[in-house]
């Protein structure tokens, strides 16, 4: 008789210990996530936002007392069960549903007065949080009697007993691996945000089961372990199923948009004092001892219908520009701002929809093993969240048309396309999600002369008919002057001119762009020598020369001591054309003398 008390008062000092420290862990739950649980019904995703591209303010619950509040009922009610219902009748599953059903009722009442939500929030907001109390407390008291089961075969020499434990521990990684991967693995997990709730509740019941079996009969264990790891198997399956259908029946899908057309002249795309350093680490403790200054400070805009051709030498920081642009890289300073707002760190969906790029090489950035319907339909299911074949496949074939490409290409490899049938398909899957700007990095480059004149009328076309933004990065002038309105000449990480293209062309004033202009092949069957080359290499951006960058390749009449030491300043040559550059041009009257013009140094 004395042993059977003290054997309840031991039972009861453990619900007690156990009912203790999952209030305390409720308390801080609920302090830490209680707001972003309510806030999860009036929720507005960031993926199908339109207009602001501020991330929403993370909301935080920091009240304790709300916290202790919402807890206290359901520690009330459990340490009156446990102190009387259960102590002398014991466990029995009635007075469990009883105890469950009296701690939910009184915690809905709770969270109505407290949050004032309606019924509905409040059950649910009530359901959340005491069903994660309720399954901490059994975990915890399972996990209890899971070391002292432990124990007691360490403790007793029997083979069977230590046979059953590594059975156990073989099963508990197994169930473990298994889930983490059906979890992670579908065609449209990777729309998911929750897949680690998915993993964890899946385990728990999974767990749950095979742990159960092992402490309550570990002889029993022993012998039918496939029948106990099977069970436990297929409840963590199917839990992880049920978990993943809600999952995707709560995707934030969006409706594919007709490619429409912007409004031209509006202001898209600006960059101010751009700068991107690439550390240089060295020494035992990997320290920064200098930096690639890639980009230094450069300033551009881009409105809607309007191509910005970016040119210069390999190595000048262009296809950084664009990397900067689209978050692939850390700026080091400076802001880049789209549609007037800049762009945040986290890069959110709705805006990687509207900023798409077109890589240089296309055998690069399509993928051999998948279909040309697949590849296109990428950002449709990440961005979009669309996930039904016909829709995919009809949404597939328009972008295919407005690239000149027909339904028989659907369903092939990229190996059985040509070089500018594959640039096609890489241009209709950036404009899958009907973007605003697309970044173009010598798009055209790997391509023969007339495959490069179709790319370029078809980009062209589109831009004129739906009112796109291009920033086109190219080392062909020809290119750039048949389909840029403006150009920024870049050397070694700065603008060193921009202008329209007419004025670049027709009045190339910077030594650099005139080289640059200088040094292009003409067709003259007669003369096949070069005519001109720019002498001397280009300076190293870890270490860049002092004063004017391009001094020491410089061949300019105006080129003094000063360029030298002297960092360029910005110069106006004419409305919109401008150099960046230590002295003035020089130009030559009549009688040959030189004279500097007459320009506004700024």
């Amino acid at each position: 008789m004395i042993l059977a008390i003290i054997n309840t008062f031991f039972e009861v000092l453990k619900e007690v210990a156990i009912l203790f420290i999952v209030f305390t862990i409720g308390v801080f739950l609920i302090r830490s996530y209680g707001l972003s649980i309510l806030s999860f019904w009036d929720k507005v995703e960031d993926d199908i936002k339109e207009t602001s591209f501020e991330p929403k303010e993370k909301k935080e619950d920091n009240s304790s007392k709300n916290a202790f509040i919402i807890n206290i009922p359901w520690l009330i009610v459990g340490l009156l069960f446990s102190l009387g219902f259960t102590a002398f009748l014991g466990e029995n599953i009635l007075i469990e549903i009883f105890k469950i059903t009296v701690s939910f009722l009184i915690g809905i009442i709770v969270a109505k007065k407290l949050y004032e939500l309606d019924f509905k929030q409040s059950s649910l907001f009530t359901i959340v949080i005491q069903f994660s109390l309720f399954a901490l407390v059994y975990i915890f008291r399972l996990a209890l009697v899971l070391i002292l089961t432990l124990v007691e075969i360490a403790i007793i020499d029997n083979n069977q007993l230590s046979g059953a434990e590594t059975i156990f521990i073989i099963s508990l990684i197994a169930i473990l691996g298994f889930t983490v991967f059906f979890s992670y693995w579908g065609d449209k997990v990777q729309l998911i945000k929750s897949k680690r709730i998915i993993s964890i509740v899946s385990l728990i019941i999974g767990f749950y089961i095979l742990t159960s079996s092992f402490t309550n009969q570990p002889l029993g264990f022993y012998y039918d372990f496939p029948m106990f790891f099977a069970i436990s198997l297929i409840s963590t399956t199917i839990t992880a199923i049920i978990l993943k259908q809600i999952a995707y029946n709560n995707i934030p899908s969006q409706e594919f948009r007709e490619l429409r057309v912007l409004e031209k002249g509006k202001n898209l795309l600006q960059a101010k004092d751009l700068k991107v350093y690439y550390p240089l680490l060295g020494g035992m403790l990997k320290r920064q001892i200098g930096a690639v200054k890639a980009v230094n400070g450069v300033n551009f805009e881009i409105k809607t219908g309007e191509t910005l051709g970016l040119v210069g030498e390999s190595g000048c920081g262009k296809t950084t520009v664009a990397n900067a642009i689209l978050g692939l890289v850390d700026k080091s300073s400076g802001e880049i701002l789209f549609q007037n707002e800049p762009i945040p760190l986290n890069y959110p969906k709705h805006l990687r929809r509207k900023i798409q790029i077109v890589f240089q090489d296309p055998d690069a950035s399509l993928n051999p093993r998948m279909k040309v319907v697949d590849i296109i339909a990428e950002p449709l299911k990440n961005l979009l969240g669309i996930t039904k074949k016909s829709k995919i496949r009809a949404h597939v074939l328009k972008l295919l048309e407005q690239v000149s490409l027909k339904r028989e290409h659907l369903d092939r490899f990229p190996h059985e396309f040509s070089g500018g049938q594959k640039q096609r398909i890489v241009i209709a899957r950036a404009l899958a999600c009907n973007p605003e700007l697309i970044i173009l990095d010598e798009p055209t480059s790997a391509l023969d002369v007339s495959v490069q004149a179709q790319i370029l009328n078809l980009l062209k076309s589109l831009q004129n008919k739906f009112g796109y933004g291009f920033l086109f990065i190219t080392h062909n002038l020809a290119v750039v002057n048949h389909i840029a309105d403006r150009i920024a000449v870049m050397y070694l990480g700065r603008f060193v001119e921009v202008g329209e293209t007419n004025q670049i062309f027709s009045n190339p004033t910077h030594p650099y762009t005139q080289a640059l202009l200088a040094s292009r092949t003409e067709i003259d069957p007669y003369n096949q020598e070069i005519s001109f080359v720019i002498q001397g290499e280009v300076p190293s951006p870890i270490a860049p020369p002092p004063g004017c960058h391009f001094n020491p390749r410089c061949v300019s009449d105006a080129r003094t001591k000063e360029c030298e030491y002297d960092l360029p300043h910005k110069i106006k040559i004419d409305e919109g054309h401008y150099i960046w550059c230590v002295n003035p041009p020089v130009s030559k009257n009549k009688e040959g003398t030189e004279v500097k013009e007459n320009i506004a140094i700024e």
